[in-house]
């Protein structure tokens, strides 16, 4: 009986998705036919800034930027405006390998990712106004103050206190009365897990807190990026002020960024239905299309490594390392812990016409999460006794109250990219079984890795190899996680629900002891899974330091008029999910960006004065 019921829900399950598949195609059309950008840029019109992506940063920018009524702004999308349907949090997982996804791939990975397809990882980013704020699952985290001092110290006079925080608690709407791009809220709806796992870790001496924001370590719930129930990005703030001097226009597909002689930028050229036109801009140009478009951009246009461009008959303007020091944090642990209820949400609390009924009315139930109900930070290299606020983690724990076989195979496996072997000798072995998920998050890899551009063609998708688990410290680490996910297994809290560890062989570790060192060595460099995490392509850092390719201005070095702001430029991984930190930025940003621009009025003024006395 069970099997049938859970068979015909999986059907139902497998049909829905399908049909929004078709749906996604549809709006794709239909935004094609009766778009409301399509009249085309005036080549003659000249803007004051022109920025690249309209994801987290980039709306943030042109918003600020913006605020100034003078200013005329051109936002630049080659993805598709939202769609109410689109905002329902649940939803975010079923644009992935959508016309509103990148659908990257990453190269077959040597020391990793050996239990998915080709051995390489599928990384989804966002082609959507939004970007991959649409696809995420809203988790907002500061990170550590340790991450911001290891970026900044050598800014001149840099401090935490008055340079980073004052950003945060300006985006912090839920807590702090200031014009935020962003909502910051509560969960709304939890299944039964949350209570359950903090009183396993309180059990364990670890530190519970209702707010993870302002202090990253030990366990609580996450804040999401929510309002009334819907997704909310700062492309949706920008989009509800309806500034007449920002000109957002989607579809255009950037070629290449414009540079006089001196390697000024004036403006890009740019793609629409198959034709290329051109923009140009005054003061400047910023990229903000990502820790992957940004790079892949600025290459084509002839900024990055002098070989690779050489290589690609691409004339090099300025030799930096563009594509280089690729991060990203890496995960596993899927369907590890197995238990003997339920939790109270699944496909058949997701599919059931109360559910749907009470998101549509209320804006509550189960359609408003994003998957993850608990946070947990620690460092691992150090007692739990001794972890404080000032401990800087070095791994992340994000739980979740379903695991990888709750669809039956239907979606989430595919979206991962997990082989047919994998899943047919690992996974559909829990068929009938309860799973929940605790995933260990190496929050600061050794392992670096390189974007490089496929051909001259914009738009061929470039070379990823994020060279996974490539130093084995990140290895150890993530066993480190590990055996405290046995340890909070292994709590009376936990015991209530029945849980234990899977002690399924992973298929292609038979040869190792289950459970022993090298057993999960082996798990990890199988199961090796992206946290969709990925940054510093574009590294920030001082001028003088040869493995940056922007200054603390976020302008790229050896050009004018070119900035690029997203998480391209962070120079290491924060210590938490990456949205929030992006944000910060993107507000640090403006303001450096107001601030060129007021030190450029004044000295124009000056120079005016000396003229007109005739001093020059």
């Amino acid at each position: 009986m069970y099997l049938s019921k859970r068979f015909i829900i999986i059907f139902l399950y497998f049909i829905l998705i399908n049909l929004f598949g078709i749906f996604l195609y549809f709006l794709e059309y239909v935004d094609l036919l009766f778009c409301s950008d399509c009249k085309e840029i005036d080549s003659s019109e000249v803007f004051d800034y022109i920025v690249v992506g309209a994801g987290s940063a980039g709306s943030i920018i042109a918003r600020r930027l913006g605020e100034d009524k003078t200013l005329k702004i051109l936002l630049l999308e080659v993805g598709k405006y939202d769609n109410t349907l689109l905002d329902i949090p649940s939803v975010g997982l079923l644009l992935q390998k959508s016309v509103f996804d990148w659908q990257y791939v990453t190269t077959p990975q040597l020391a990793s990712c050996l239990a998915l397809d080709n051995n390489a990882s599928h990384w989804p980013m966002g082609k959507i106004v939004g970007g991959t704020s649409m696809l995420n699952n809203m988790v907002y985290t500061r990170g550590h103050f340790e991450d911001f001092n290891e970026w900044f110290q050598r800014k001149k006079n840099y401090n935490y206190d008055t340079d980073v925080l004052p950003y945060f608690r300006k985006l912090e709407s839920n807590r702090h009365e200031t014009k935020s791009s962003v909502y910051i809220k509560d969960l709304i709806f939890t299944s039964i897990l949350p209570d359950i796992l903090l009183d396993a870790a309180t059990s364990l001496g670890f530190r519970v807190s209702q707010d993870t924001t302002d202090c990253n370590i030990g366990f609580g719930m996450p804040k999401v990026t929510i309002h009334k129930g819907s997704r909310w990005t700062t492309a949706h703030h920008l989009l509800s002020l309806n500034k007449p001097n920002i000109f957002l226009r989607t579809n255009r597909f950037v070629e290449e960024v414009l540079f006089h002689n001196n390697y000024e930028a004036y403006g890009v050229k740019y793609s629409y239905w198959g034709k290329s036109f051109y923009a140009k801009a005054s003061n400047g140009v910023i990229l903000s299309a990502g820790t992957i478009g940004s790079p892949k951009l600025l290459m084509l246009s002839g900024i990055g490594p002098k070989d690779h461009l050489d290589d690609l008959n691409i004339p090099c303007k300025v030799n930096l390392p563009v594509g280089e020091n690729l991060l990203d944090h890496v995960t596993t642990g899927l369907d590890l812990i197995l238990l003997n209820q339920s939790l109270g949400i699944g496909i058949e609390q997701m599919l059931s016409p109360y559910s749907i009924f009470e998101y549509f009315w209320y804006g509550t139930g189960p359609w408003t999460t994003g998957g993850c109900e608990v946070l947990g930070f620690m460092d691992t290299q150090s007692p739990i006794s001794s972890h404080s606020c000032s401990k800087r983690p070095d791994l992340q724990f994000m739980v979740m109250p379903l695991g990888l076989n709750e669809d039956g195979g239907t979606l989430i496996r595919r979206l991962m990219g997990i082989s047919d072997y994998t899943w047919n000798n690992y996974f559909a072995l829990l068929n009938q079984t309860k799973t929940m998920t605790i995933l260990p998050v190496l929050l600061h890899p050794k392992s670096r890795g390189t974007v490089r551009l496929k051909d001259k063609c914009f738009k061929s998708s470039p070379i990823i190899n994020p060279k996974y688990l490539s130093n084995k410290d990140d290895v150890e680490i993530l066993i480190r996680g590990i055996n405290v996910i046995k340890k909070l297994t292994g709590t009376d809290a936990m015991k209530k629900l029945g849980a234990r560890l899977n002690d399924n062989i992973f298929p292609g570790c038979e040869n190792f002891k289950f459970d022993s060192h090298f057993y999960w060595e082996c798990y990890v460099r199988h199961l090796t899974i992206t946290s969709y995490h990925p940054v510093g392509t574009n590294k920030m850092g001082e001028e003088t330091d040869s493995t940056t390719v922007v200054d603390f201005n976020f302008q790229v070095k050896g050009t004018n008029n070119l900035f690029v702001v997203d998480a391209s430029v962070l120079p290491t991984n924060p210590s938490g999910n990456i949205n929030g930190p992006i944000l910060m930025l993107a507000e640090v940003a403006s303001d450096a960006i107001k601030y060129r621009d007021f030190l450029n009025r004044e000295r124009c003024s000056i120079e005016e004065i000396f003229i007109a006395k005739n001093y020059c």
